[in-house]
């Protein structure tokens, strides 16, 4: 065999480029918990918004017209809330996908679950808020 043809090892990954990429994966979940804060401040607001105002009604200190925009702008923002960390939950995972490369193990997202807990409370909030049941009702 010739030696001046060397068949050319397979690319070796540099400690610097599995760290690069470390750091890209830990940016990816500081960029999910903003939007579980985001998300939790819209999801809790709107639901303030619906309760205060709803008791404010049941007490008779709330003029009659437009009796509904509480409830509705408390469903609007709840809905947004839960949406938006939905979205986010699935912009991560696609981009988690994207990044995984050789070397990389996978490993337990907290942020992920958390925004998969908080997105499921939402919903519950969302139906309980929309239907008048339970105690969110």
């Amino acid at each position: 065999m010739d030696e001046s043809v060397k068949v050319k090892p397979a690319i070796e990954r540099k400690d610097t480029d599995l760290l690069a990429y470390e750091r890209t994966i830990l940016a990816q979940e500081r960029t999910l918990m903003a939007w579980v804060r985001t998300s939790l401040s819209m999801i809790s607001f709107g639901f303030t918004i619906y309760k205060f105002f709803g008791d404010l009604k049941k007490g008779d200190l709330l003029p009659e017209g437009r009796a509904n925009a509480p409830k509705n702008f408390g469903l609007i923002l709840v809905g947004l809330g839960t949406f938006l960390l939905i979205a986010a939950s699935i912009q991560h995972q696609m981009i988690l996908k994207a990044l995984r490369v050789e070397g990389l193990t996978r490993r337990f997202s907290l942020p992920f679950t958390a925004a998969v807990a908080i997105s499921l409370l939402g919903l519950i909030m969302l139906f309980g808020i929309f239907f008048n049941l339970g105690p969110l009702g």
